[in-house]
């Protein structure tokens, strides 16, 4: 009932929640225009501390009565939006959809809030105090010192967890040069060397919710993930046929290195790339350097 996706959200699906009386929830929150920095602050922690939200602008209430609106058409909203936001750390939201209202100039707003894998998040603001909220039915409610305490516990644990990956992305690099082969060798010298998966394949699926937002990490990890599979296997392959006599055997060498050789060009600026993207949106180092 409730749409999931940004995309999703339309005029008939904002008016059949308000025919519905379905005016506020977990998962969403009407509002007529932009509230004040406390307000907004707060409905932002919310949604990002427990499982993501949207905020709807547009909505007029009256005596507990929701109406459509709308507002006037803002280029600029969404930097209004992201200069009343005050929390710590700072919340990632998308860029808001405009969604046009039959027969007027007026519009409704809506911007998606996505559950962050920097949680827990707090209102830098002092005059709001300093607290941690949650999203429930009834709208932003207080988290419980046991709930504070779990959320610190996660987000301690998913930074060991995209450490880990990173250790092992840049080990990759390393065994990678090791990998390729000279021209001049490559007839009779072959590496032994076979690429480390165990960390992406385990933690992948698990660090979705940490790095889902960025499109572009996922999709080279899982690009990563594959290739090194690939190789791999072809090695576990070379491995046998270079195990048993043939007559052939400096011709499968060569093949093999010409492989190792290709795919480690093309999978070095990949992993080279992920590895900033974790080094700039989330402040990892190389320990080595």
């Amino acid at each position: 009932m409730i749409p999931k996706n940004l995309t999703d959200w339309t005029y008939d699906s904002i008016k059949d929640l308000i025919d519905k009386n379905i005016c506020e929830s977990d998962m969403h929150d009407f509002k007529y225009d932009l509230p004040n920095a406390d307000t907004l602050t707060k409905i932002c922690c919310s949604f990002a501390n427990t499982k993501g939200g949207f905020v709807i602008f547009g909505i007029r209430e009256n005596n507990k009565h929701f109406e459509i609106m709308g507002i006037e058409e803002d280029k600029e909203i969404a930097h209004k939006f992201g200069q009343k936001l005050h929390a710590m750390p700072t919340i990632y939201f998308e860029l808001p959809k405009t969604i046009k209202i039959p027969d007027s100039d007026k519009v409704l707003i809506a911007f998606y809030i996505p559950l962050s894998p920097e949680r827990p998040h707090i209102s830098n603001i002092k005059e709001g105090g300093r607290l941690f909220y949650k999203r429930t039915n009834k709208g932003n409610d207080y988290m419980t010192y046991e709930e504070i305490k779990m959320s610190f516990q996660n987000y301690e644990e998913r930074r060991e967890k995209l450490k880990l990956l990173y250790i092992e992305l840049l080990s990759n690099i390393e065994q990678l040069d090791s990998m390729k082969v000279e021209d001049s060798s490559k007839e009779n010298v072959y590496s032994l060397v076979t690429l480390d998966s165990a960390t992406i394949n385990s933690l992948l699926t698990d660090l979705y919710t940490t790095i889902g937002q960025n499109k572009r990490l996922v999709q080279i990890l899982f690009t990563i993930r594959e290739r090194i599979k690939i190789i791999n296997n072809k090695i576990k392959l070379f491995f046998s046929q270079v195990a048993l006599p043939t007559t052939n055997q400096k011709t499968k060498v060569i093949e093999h290195n010409e492989f190792i050789n290709k795919n480690s060009d093309a999978l070095k600026p990949l992993i080279k790339e992920a590895l900033e993207i974790l080094e700039k949106e989330f402040d990892l180092k190389n320990p080595l350097t």
